[in-house]
């Protein structure tokens, strides 16, 4: 812990003293006590780690995370500075009893409490969701910031994903896209990853900004961008054609599973139509990639159907009901459709479907299929191509 207090109840930060202050003040022989359990702590002063206080024993002390390392004390500290140095109101490593959890930094701004969450090491989702529940439920809002040692870059535009970095994501109303805070206290740089859409089980694509976070105010976390429709359709058009020519790859696992489900209704991966694999804001909500769920909503439900034949939203939302989480499995991000819902709309656009009612849909064109993959991937060019030409964003309509 960067800070402890003394037996008359002040507050010693050793990280903002230099090393002579330091040793005055170890030499004078003061008891410290940590500020949660109220235990003694002692000092730990090193030429490699930053100075802090640390406990005796962690058993007992409630707000103790453990696998607090360098790293991660350098990178709190400087975000603490940082916002001390805009004349924020903030607090480093104050307890919140009445939820039994310490943020690493709480800011107080417009009459909001944030808690600042600055998080190096992976830990089990449910660590993630609870602490969000125990914010949520005393009016404060969680802002995660995950160490750069988290972020894995494999394109411009293109990174890795999983779930526990999917449980950092962040939206803060439908209005606004996705987004992801990294920081790397070793060259103090922030970077705001946005308008993120999630390609496969391990990647996504977002809009990717680097820069100094001296050069960054606290409001500029909320000031985001999102691809334009001739980015996005660029980027997409490159993950249909890497999509059409997996099929030579080794399959395991859910993706087994599907491919022989494929198989067993006669196609392959060329021969799939180009409205299966397209672009889901809430991806995120999906267990399995969108090929797989994409391909069930089409194969099992529409294409079956003779022309005008009709379906209900409920159908495809059965169909896939063990394949989506909960819409509270990710509390930061706000979002006012389901995936299913995004898609039936795509197709819509698309005129694939039409909308007849409320949540009942008609078959209005037959489904295309192709017979080689030269043709595929002219075919997805062309609909990735129309899908964003349209001058409204519908992709996140």
């Amino acid at each position: 812990m960067l800070q402890a207090k003394t037996k008359d109840g002040r507050t010693i930060t050793l990280a903002t003293m230099n090393h002579e202050s330091i040793i005055k003040l170890k030499a004078t022989g003061t008891l410290y006590y940590c500020p949660v359990c109220g235990k003694q702590v002692i000092m730990k002063v090193g030429i490699k780690t930053i100075p802090h206080f640390a406990h005796k024993s962690t058993a007992d002390c409630p707000s103790y995370k453990g696998g607090e390392g360098v790293y991660h004390e350098q990178g709190k500290l400087m975000l603490y500075q940082w916002l001390m140095r805009h004349n924020m109101k903030v607090e480093l490593e104050v307890f919140l009893p009445e939820i039994q959890q310490r943020p690493d930094i709480l800011v107080t701004w417009n009459n909001r409490r944030i808690a600042i969450e600055y998080q190096c090491a992976r830990v089990p989702d449910k660590i993630i969701k609870l602490r969000n529940e125990g914010y949520q439920s005393v009016g404060i809002i969680p802002i995660w910031i995950a160490g750069a040692t988290l972020f894995t870059r494999y394109q411009a535009n293109s990174f890795r994903i999983d779930q526990f970095t999917k449980q950092l994501m962040q939206q803060y109303n439908p209005q606004m896209p996705p987004v992801l805070y990294y920081f790397c206290p070793h060259t103090a740089q922030l970077a705001i990853l946005q308008d993120i859409f999630i390609t496969t089980s391990t990647q996504a694509i977002g809009k990717l900004h680097i820069s100094a976070l001296e050069k960054r105010k606290f409001t500029d976390l909320f000031h985001l961008q999102s691809f334009t429709n001739t980015e996005l359709q660029l980027l997409w058009q490159k993950q249909k054609y890497k999509f059409r020519h997996a099929q030579g790859r080794k399959a395991y696992g859910n993706e087994l599973t599907w491919r022989r489900w494929l198989y067993s209704k006669g196609f392959h991966l060329e021969n799939l139509p180009s409205i299966i694999h397209l672009p889901i804001a809430t991806q995120y909500r999906m267990k399995i990639p969108l090929w797989n769920w994409q391909s069930k909503v089409c194969l099992e439900i529409i294409d079956p159907l003779p022309m005008k034949g009709l379906f209900s939203i409920g159908e495809c939302q059965h169909l896939l009901f063990r394949q989506q989480y909960n819409s509270n499995y990710f509390p930061l991000c706000i979002s006012q459709t389901t995936p299913v819902q995004e898609y039936l709309r795509l197709l819509e656009r698309l005129q694939v479907i039409q909308k007849v009612s409320k949540d009942v849909y008609k078959k209005f064109q037959p489904i295309t299929f192709y017979h080689h993959i030269e043709e595929a991937v002219q075919g997805d060019n062309q609909l990735v191509k129309e899908l964003f030409s349209q001058k409204s964003n519908i992709i996140r309509a």
